[in-house]
């Protein structure tokens, strides 16, 4: 986009140059006369003069220039740029005839020492444009959940799994048991055998292998197998960690696995009869994938209304939103005694990764409910008197406070806003394309968080 400069403030001595940027950004470059930044910077130093004692005199009256050897030059210059800031910033936005929107301006200082003009730059984001499309014609997809009778089984038998109980017998180890082992490890260069080690190795059918399971497999009591052995670097025991070791495995007890029967789960589950267990587990089962089907559904409008729309933001307001919502995150988790990279970690990513993913996720939110807003006063939907009624009802009574206390509660404001943006999905639904599709357990698609 060509710029257009505009050069304001002739009749003072500030002077303040504007540039018209792409996304709804202006960029100012203000330029503050030499004269009042020496000004700040003596009423500073006067300022900060009366908490500094300096030898022969009394406190405020010592000249500027021992002022200066005796405070700190960064301190003092923060104090100037603060103060400048607050006179000035204001005065060039409006000079400029631009006000920020939705974010405060993104500031640069290049310049401020004494003697010299005072040179910083202001990326002032402007209200974003939303060009909607045809969103009455949306090609959505409204998930329907599917329980089948194997769905009902498959819960019931992990149920079962999960009351089971081991026993022990006398055989050799078969796939499904539980082997107690104790080990004698060889290490290379090292003439005697270490420390006997115990464990317990699952010889499960599924999921990832104990690095003896192979070696127990079929052994009785007191049968004794050797072999060389690659520990993973998560092994329980420290000392074979990620270690390649010749191991003596001596089995000293065999345990399988005892399903509980039909009568015994119904005790468990306090329940009386097979049927009645499966009723509970189909409702509990569709449930569950109601809610899944539902964020699912949810998603499928929300792609298709950001894919519809162009919204022309400024960056300025997504880089404040996500770094302040970013801030109040780290601040609510360092109270948990937990750090963001530990945080990240349950989102299978690095520190950067997830910061980098937090931007994209807050632009996304922006982005769509500003699509949401720019619709709605389009179709003029609003709140009738007995729905905000009932939201304030509703607010005073969970926080226990008076009706005309959660009147002025940003709460009310949150619950408003999310009543709004309910009407607005609804209408959307009324008048879009929908194809139904069933969703099954077996099919599950995966979703991330960010897709809703």
């Amino acid at each position: 986009m060509l710029a257009k400069h505009l050069s304001v403030g002739k009749q003072i001595k500030m002077q303040v140059t504007a540039e018209t940027l792409e996304n709804r950004t202006v960029a100012l470059q203000v330029e503050v006369e030499p004269e009042r930044v020496d000004r700040a910077f003596e009423r500073v130093y006067r300022q900060l003069g009366k908490y500094v004692e300096v030898p022969g005199f009394r406190p405020g009256k010592a000249p500027i220039g021992l002022l200066r050897q005796a405070l700190r030059e960064d301190y003092v210059r923060q104090q100037v740029l603060e103060q400048l800031l607050k006179e000035t910033m204001t005065d060039a936005m409006k000079q400029a005839q631009v006000e920020p929107y939705g974010a405060p301006p993104e500031l640069d200082v290049q310049q401020l020492e004494e003697g010299k003009p005072m040179l910083y730059s202001l990326k002032v984001p402007l209200e974003p444009s939303v060009e909607l499309g045809d969103y009455r014609a949306l090609k959505v997809t409204r998930y329907q959940p599917v329980v089948t009778e194997e769905d009902i089984d498959r819960e019931i038998e992990a149920r079962r799994r999960q009351n089971a109980r081991y026993q022990r017998v006398e055989r050799e180890a078969r796939r499904g048991d539980v082997v107690f082992v104790s080990i004698v490890p060889y290490f290379e260069g090292e003439s005697e055998p270490g420390e006997t080690r115990w464990d317990m190795v699952p010889l499960d059918e599924g999921g990832t292998p104990h690095p003896l399971s192979e070696l127990v497999l079929g052994a009785r009591v007191g049968e004794t197998r050797e072999d060389t052995v690659e520990f993973p670097p998560d092994y329980t025991d420290p000392l074979l960690q990620g270690k390649r070791v010749r191991v003596q495995v001596t089995v000293r007890g065999v345990s399988e696995l005892v399903l509980p029967s039909d009568e015994e789960l119904l005790r468990e589950q306090n329940l009386q009869s097979m049927d009645e267990l499966r009723e509970q587990v189909r409702q509990s089962l569709l449930a569950e994938m109601s809610q899944y089907a539902e964020r699912l559904s949810r998603s499928s409008l929300r792609q298709a209304v950001l894919q519809a729309a162009k919204v022309d933001i400024s960056p300025v307001i997504i880089t404040s939103r996500a770094r302040d919502s970013l801030a109040a995150l780290n601040e609510q988790l360092r109270r948990g005694g937990y750090t963001l990279a530990d945080y990240a970690r349950g989102y299978n990513m690095s520190e950067a990764e997830f910061v980098e993913y937090w931007h994209q996720r807050t632009a996304s939110d922006i982005l769509y409910g500003l699509i949401l807003a720019a619709i709605r006063e389009r179709e003029g939907i609003a709140l009738t008197d007995e729905e905000r009624q009932q939201a304030l009802q509703k607010v005073a009574e969970e926080h226990g406070v008076t009706e005309q206390e959660a009147a002025e509660s940003e709460e009310l404001e949150e619950a408003l806003n999310a009543l709004l943006t309910q009407k607005t999905l609804q209408f959307l639904w009324s008048v879009a394309d929908v194809t139904e599709e069933e969703l099954r357990i077996q099919s599950k698609p995966e979703q991330s968080d960010n897709q809703e």
